[in-house]
């Protein structure tokens, strides 16, 4: 939306926009929502919050269309840092030039907050590491200082920087990498970089060159003020040279009594090493210096290109740090990765022994990923966020815990409240978050009564959100499963979870009234919409599993009271078109949103659709408020709410659009009222832009068929992370690469209106962008691939292709309005099948399992 969201308020005037309104713009008729009873409007809010958006019907065209790969050249160079490590592996950043900066591998804490959104991060790299070429007597880096036209494009997880300058014979392009194999997660956290360099002579005669990698010495990085010695050695293994770094006390120190650990304890005492694939013409030789001095080493390869020729030459960056313990939460935890490896050169040696496995299943999921009708925009905003597990907002711990920061260094104890919003981690690697289930939330961090403490061990409080949001990740991580081994052993944990929350609704009528710690840090108290609402889809998850499990009775109370509570709910606190919430008159000290227009009141459906629940919230009221969130929250410009509501953080800037979190267009209530005694570091929430929110709410508006509207919002967050204003890769919140940032994967599902239940062997589509002709990626429990379907004359044909793993089948779901005809085949095969229809879809059962392997594929028609 860069050039059509003006850079401040007063620019409207003064551009060229079209006056398309967001009745007719976006297909709203907003006079259709009830017009507010008793209390009136807030006198001048549309001047706030406009109810015409001015969206340019050209920008609104461009959410829909395929567009083509957003290449990045120039100053949009300047904050691109796109991680390239493994899973909980440590911080390392690829710049937009293709040099590596923010060197967060050696186990230091570094606290982030919200500032880097005001003031993006500037590359800085705290050691040498770079690429050249030797033409001659001439040495060209591989970077802007070296090539006069460079750009980069980033398709997580691969990073691509082409060099080209025309006082240079030779094109360069790199590809930079860490392994990433979805469902593979061991092969996926390798503390390792893959450069992929490929040299094309673009003269007309032939060229020798040498292509070198130098990397400089970073052990015991932040301790050189100790007595020890910098060491390279260089090893040959099989088809790989090693350039290894290593460190050790000098002999004088060794016995030395000091007021520090010995050299091999320190964080940041381990190895590094630079591999080069097929092995080294030249290197810089075995060294060794003290701490006092640099050390480079260096290794190339000799090439000879003919006239046109291309020859790639394969790096491999690594690190072994083991030494790792975590400020206020863990002490010598270790890494996972140094129980696998024993030091950078064995990482080396595994990444070059199974070198065509993991290049070429990184990239066939790449290829999979944007092989897709999808817009580019689309597919980078909402898969960009699975980096997140590759910075320091997350661990993999020596004994195998995954464990997260909010957001880097900041919040401890994988805050169930905020990782309830992530759908990425369940769906690319769910062996995670079944550990985190099983380990953590329905382990050491839930009481006999059942309350779970929502930072683990790092906190004594339930939060009646991310409560409600454990059961209904169980559920998910269960259809996640293969089998049914997974449920089985947290059902009693989960049914003891549901019964805490059901004791907290006193009168069992669907609506939780007592204190409700949630999310935004605070208790609330009263009937409010979004946690009860969410109370409400976890019941309907436990009558799920209950069932599954063979308890009739606990589904049975489980659903009266949900039953229950959906008619209350709109009872009660549906008023003047969205969900509202009642105040309990004793408490209003506390800070509660009351009859503003909160971003999440409808979160529970939106959960229900992300684990195929029948609907928790009825579908007219919930589609008024997702479309009074539109015309409440949503702004072309946050810098006219914010001059009037100053406190809360910065995540949207005057002149960038967002979806507030809560707004106050009624008479009878405000900030301040909302704000009680509270501080106003907390009310402040009220009046900001945050991503992870903004995602959840677009998803939902697109499961709910608010298409366009959904995809504006998922753009506008895209658009404020534009490379020329901030680091694409680094949506923030409370600190750097914040976990609730991982529901972009949510939108990306709603767009495909994808449903899977593994043990059932079942797996459905619905696509809402372009359905006539439509292709999308999709991860199941045991392997991946693609979707396809056409729809022509009322005939859909569509192909379930597996290029990974595989994919066991019983029931598939498809949406066609009128089907008098299904067929399936497997193999050219035709599969015995029957279909019945089920409010807006076809269930086609299999007469007999299927299961498709990597190569294969189902075709199926519904005419």
């Amino acid at each position: 939306m860069k050039d059509e969201i003006p850079n401040s308020a007063s620019q409207w005037a003064r551009r060229a926009f079209l006056k398309a309104s967001a009745a007719s713009v976006l297909g709203l008729t907003f006079s259709s929502l009830p017009t507010l009873a008793g209390p009136g409007r807030r006198k001048n809010f549309e001047s706030l919050v406009p109810v015409d958006k001015k969206l340019s019907p050209a920008w609104i065209k461009s959410l829909f269309e395929r567009g083509t790969p957003q290449i990045l050249r120039g100053d949009e160079l300047k904050y691109v840092g796109m991680p390239v490590g493994g899973i909980g592996a440590g911080q390392l950043y690829l710049g937009g030039d293709g040099k590596l900066w923010h060197w967060d591998i050696f186990n230091q804490f570094i606290f982030t907050g919200a500032e880097h959104y005001a003031k993006p991060m500037i590359p800085d790299a705290p050691l040498m590491q770079k690429f050249s070429l030797k033409l001659g007597d001439k040495i060209i880096s591989l970077d802007r200082a070296g090539f006069s036209d460079v750009s980069f494009r980033g398709e997580y997880p691969i990073g691509v920087v082409n060099y080209a300058d025309p006082n240079v014979p030779v094109a360069v392009k790199l590809e930079a990498f860490s392994p990433f194999i979805p469902l593979n997660t061991d092969d996926s956290s390798l503390p390792a970089t893959i450069f992929q360099i490929t040299l094309k002579n673009t003269s007309s005669e032939p060229l020798a060159t040498t292509l070198t990698g130098e990397l400089e010495n970073g052990v015991c990085r932040h301790h050189r003020g100790l007595g020890g010695v910098l060491q390279n050695r260089f090893a040959q293994g099989s088809g790989v040279t090693t350039l290894l770094c290593s460190a050790h006390a000098t002999l004088e120190n060794s016995g030395k009594k000091t007021d520090s650990p010995p050299l091999e304890k320190l964080s940041d005492f381990g190895t590094m090493g630079l591999g080069l694939l097929g092995g080294a013409d030249e290197t810089s030789g075995d060294k060794d210096v003290p701490f006092s001095e640099k050390l480079i080493g260096a290794l190339g390869k000799k090439l000879t290109l003919a006239p046109g020729e291309s020859q790639t030459v394969t790096f491999v960056l690594a690190w072994n740090f083991p030494n790792l313990s975590i400020k206020d939460s863990f002490a010598d935890c270790g890494r996972f990765y140094a129980t696998k490896f024993s030091s950078a050169q064995a990482v080396v040696e595994y990444a070059a022994n199974n070198f065509s496995r993991l290049e070429g299943q990184t990239k066939l999921w790449r290829d999979t990923w944007y092989d897709s009708t999808l817009p580019y925009w689309f597919l980078d905003r909402t898969f960009l966020n699975a980096s997140i597990l590759a910075t320091s907002t997350a661990y993999r711990l020596a004994n195998g815990r995954f464990y997260c920061w909010e957001g880097v260094g900041d919040c401890k104890g994988t805050c169930g409240h905020v990782y309830m919003y992530a759908q990425a981690i369940a769906r690319l690697f769910p062996d995670l978050e079944r550990d985190l289930r099983e380990r953590t939330d329905f382990g050491l961090a839930q009481m006999p009564d059942g309350a779970i403490h929502f930072r683990g061990e790092f906190c004594t409080i339930a939060a009646v959100d991310s409560q409600s949001g454990y059961v209904l990740r169980a559920l998910r991580e269960h259809q996640m499963s293969a089998d049914e081994n997974f449920l089985r052993r947290v059902w009693p944990k989960v049914k003891l979870a549901m019964q805490w929350l059901i004791k907290k609704d006193a009168n069992n009528d669907g609506l939780i009234e007592s204190n409700q710690h949630n999310t935004l840090d605070t208790d609330w108290f009263g009937k409010v919409a979004w946690l009860s609402g969410l109370y409400l889809a976890a019941l309907t998850a436990a009558a799920e599993m209950a069932d599954e499990m063979g308890d009739a009775e606990f589904a049975a109370q489980c659903r009266e009271i949900s039953k229950a509570g959906q008619k209350n709910i709109v009872r009660d606190l549906f008023e003047d078109g969205y969900f509202i919430n009642r105040i309990n008159p004793k408490r209003l000290d506390a800070i509660n949103s009351g009859t503003g227009c909160e971003i999440d009141q409808v979160f529970g459906q939106c959960w229900a659709f992300q684990v195929g629940l029948p609907r928790v919230f009825p579908q007219k009221e919930t589609l008024s408020a997702l479309k009074s969130l539109w015309k409440y929250n949503f702004t072309p410009d946050v810098g006219p709410y914010r001059e009037h509501y100053k406190p809360g953080r910065w995540y949207a800037m005057p002149g960038e659009a967002g979806l507030l979190m809560c707004s106050f267009p009624r008479d009878d209530w405000d900030y301040d009222q909302s704000k009680g005694k509270g501080p106003d570091w907390a009310a402040g929430y009220f009046n900001e832009c945050m991503n992870g929110f903004e995602h959840q709410v677009a998803g939902h508006m697109i499961w709910e068929g608010m298409v366009q509207e959904g995809l504006a919002i998922e753009r506008t967050v895209h658009d404020r992370y534009g490379a020329a204003k901030r680091n694409p890769w680094n949506e923030i919140e409370c600190g750097d690469h914040y976990g609730r940032s991982l529901a972009s994967y949510g939108v990306y599902l709603a767009a495909c209106g994808f449903e899977h239940h593994a043990p059932k062997m079942h797996i459905g589509f619905a696509p809402k962008i372009s359905p006539e002709n439509f292709k999308c990626a999709f991860t199941s429990a045991e392997g991946w691939g693609s979707y396809t379907q056409k729809i022509e004359n009322g005939k859909l044909t569509a192909e379930i292709s597996v290029r990974w793993g595989t994919l066991k089948l019983k029931t598939i779901a498809l949406e066609n309005k009128k089907v008098h005809l299904a067929r399936v085949q497997l193999g050219g095969k035709i599969i015995p099948a029957t279909f019945e229809r089920t409010d807006s879809k076809t269930l086609l059962a299999l007469k007999n399992v299927v299961t498709i392997n990597a190569g294969g594929k189902i075709e199926i028609t519904l005419a």
